[in-house]
């Protein structure tokens, strides 16, 4: 498993391919229950997991009928393993979230006294990534 795959293959980090895809995935329930705990529970309008499977398609099912999402581009680094299968691939970035979670497991829909108030308190692993609006789609910034 060493051989070519033990390769420095995304510039940044020494990762084997094989060890990257079969990472375990983070179980966040004290986290969010630390945060519901904080903003109440009618502060939390919605929770979706993203474990494997594409953001795009995974968030829309957290939505009710007539709602929509903007997805910000740049609101958190992309791991290295999802830019390398991009380039290997040559996969469009819309393909892409819909596919792979781009390192984004777990998404709390909230209002945005909510969002702005969780970013500030919990630090580095919270990000904002986008706000949902009236329609039935799920855009992405540019």
């Amino acid at each position: 498993m060493k051989g070519k795959l033990g390769k420095n293959l995304w510039g940044e980090e020494l990762v084997i391919l094989a060890e990257a895809s079969m990472e375990p995935t983070v179980i966040y329930v004290k986290q969010v229950l630390d945060i519901i705990s904080k903003v109440s529970n009618k502060g939390i309008k919605g929770i979706a997991h993203i474990p494997g499977g594409g953001f795009i398609d995974t968030i829309c099912r957290v939505f009710g009928i007539g709602l929509g999402a903007l997805v910000y581009n740049d609101s958190c680094s992309v791991p290295p393993v999802f830019k390398w299968i991009q380039k290997a691939g040559g996969i469009e970035d819309g393909e892409m979230k819909r596919t792979f979670n781009m390192g984004i497991r777990m998404v709390l829909v909230v209002s945005k006294e909510v969002s702005e108030r969780v970013v500030k308190e919990e630090g580095e692993m919270v990000y904002r990534v986008g706000e949902v609006f009236s329609g039935e789609k799920v855009e992405s910034t540019p």
